[in-house]
């Protein structure tokens, strides 16, 4: 459901061990595969959790023979057809400014500041005119202290897409 839908915004609140991690990560291989020369960011709350949540998923879901080059000290992976995928912590904003993007998966949402978002990201997701719109993906588990940005931000994709937009869905699925 949340593969096939084809809004350009998707959020999606999950409980515990639904995959979310891996979703990510196959969503943003496939996006890779098809946009050549694009930038693509998976990013965590932190430079570790990125390291340690989805370096190893990204290694084992890319296939080897599509890996022009791989640096794990910056989380990079160089494909042929020239896109870059690359694992960002949160935790420096300074040093995630600046990169055109191509698409961004936020992993963990509700653990990250908004500011990364609404202030940083959503700007490096505009493109030129005639280009493919870049997309982003907001995928968490709920966050411990109940309500919080991510709860808010939730409610208003599904709002949007009650409405009719297009450009964005949100999903929702219990750990059960």
């Amino acid at each position: 459901e949340i593969h096939e839908h084809p809004a350009r915004f998707k959020v999606v609140k999950a409980g515990k061990r639904f995959g979310k991690t891996k979703l990510a990560i196959f969503e943003i291989c496939k996006a890779a595969g098809l946009m050549p020369n694009s930038t693509l960011w998976y990013l965590a709350p932190t430079y570790r959790q990125a390291k340690n949540i989805a370096w190893h998923e990204l290694s084992w879901i890319l296939p080897k023979q599509y890996i022009r080059r791989s640096v794990e000290n910056e989380l990079l992976k160089e494909l042929i057809n020239g896109s870059r995928i690359q694992l960002i912590g949160c935790d420096n904003e300074d040093s995630i400014r600046g990169p055109r993007l191509h698409g961004a998966i936020f992993d963990e949402a509700a653990y990250i500041d908004p500011y990364v978002w609404e202030a940083i990201i959503s700007g490096q997701l505009l493109g030129a005119i005639g280009e493919r719109k870049a997309f982003a993906y907001f995928i968490s588990s709920p966050n411990k202290k109940g309500r919080n940005w991510f709860t808010n931000f939730h409610e208003e994709a599904r709002r949007k897409q009650a409405l009719g937009d297009k450009d964005w869905a949100a999903f929702y699925f219990t750990i059960y």
